[in-house]
């Protein structure tokens, strides 16, 4: 089995920000799959019915984005997964906004969700899938004030079909070689990532 994790903050006022574009890939894996969000035995929901035949968990956290890794843990712990079984979407503000990108390791690269999980887990060799909400021009706002802010609707019309491409990487993810879905969805600008 492998575990797919949406990473975000609960809460309708936090629902379409760009900080919560992991919860977004979720619910549209879930969505997908016609099934519905059950509390789990943890912080986090997950999915009612058996995905894939079973071999898909899903879940999103119920505490907040710096808390990630106490979800994470949990079920790391619970389903007795190695890390690299592991995949967590998240929002990027490095990557152009609706831009996907796999990576099988790394740095929490100053996200507060990655950085809990990390530091809980007592590593960073978990893959997870990147999702562009840019910083090109943030106005004079602070960093926390736009990752927390809504997507523009000329934003939502570039970010909707990714979060679709998005669901269908990690969908992917679950049943092929993850080299094979890293060369597939990265494109050819971040094939330095196929190294690492």
């Amino acid at each position: 089995m492998k575990l797919i994790v949406g990473l975000g903050n609960p809460g309708k006022k936090y629902e379409r920000t760009r900080h919560n574009v992991g919860f977004l890939v979720a619910d549209a894996l879930m969505e997908h799959d016609a099934n519905r969000w059950v509390e789990g035995k943890g912080p986090f929901q997950v999915n009612q019915e058996p995905i894939l035949n079973g071999k898909l968990l899903l879940a999103k956290p119920t505490v907040f984005m710096n808390e990630s890794g106490r979800a994470i843990k949990v079920l790391v712990d619970t389903f007795r997964l190695s890390f690299d079984q592991c995949l967590v979407v998240v929002d990027d503000v490095n990557l152009p906004v609706g831009t996907i990108r796999f990576r099988l390791r790394g740095s929490a690269g100053g996200h507060h969700g990655l950085e809990s999980i990390i530091e809980t887990l007592g590593s960073g060799d978990f893959p997870r899938l990147r999702i562009g909400v840019g910083q090109s021009d943030l106005g004079g706002k602070d960093l926390t004030d736009f990752v927390l802010g809504e997507f523009s609707k000329q934003e939502w019309e570039t970010v909707a079909p990714q979060i679709v491409k998005a669901r269908d990487a990690c969908l992917e993810w679950v049943t092929e070689d993850s080299q094979a879905v890293m060369q597939r969805y990265n494109g050819p600008r971040f094939k330095e990532d196929l190294s690492e």
